[in-house]
């Protein structure tokens, strides 16, 4: 696997509008977090797609906030709030119906 060695992000996309782009991952930052979704992520668990945690490597289920560490239940749940804060900025690819 590729070895990521360093994000950036803009308040504004530097690509010009009609260029190709890439549509099946996304990368959402809250609260300086860092958030990755994969629209065909081999590993549709716990839900499908679901976000990687870039830095903490958790899973968040995109459905109920549930968190996972690899395919473990570490027993913790992000917040109703937060969890509708993340999928707000998930535009381009259809996530999961709310179970909470």
């Amino acid at each position: 696997m590729d070895e990521i060695v360093d994000e950036i992000e803009l308040d504004h996309s530097p690509i010009p509008s009609g260029c190709l782009r890439r549509l099946d991952e996304i990368t959402i930052k809250k609260d300086g977090q860092i958030w990755r979704i994969h629209k065909n992520d081999d590993d549709p668990f716990p839900s499908n797609p679901h976000a990687h945690n870039l830095e903490s490597r958790l899973k968040l289920d995109l459905s109920n906030g549930k968190l996972y560490y690899k395919r473990r239940d570490t027993g913790k749940t992000i917040s109703r709030k937060d969890l509708l804060a993340i999928r707000s900025k998930i535009t381009k690819i259809q996530i999961p119906p709310i179970t909470i």
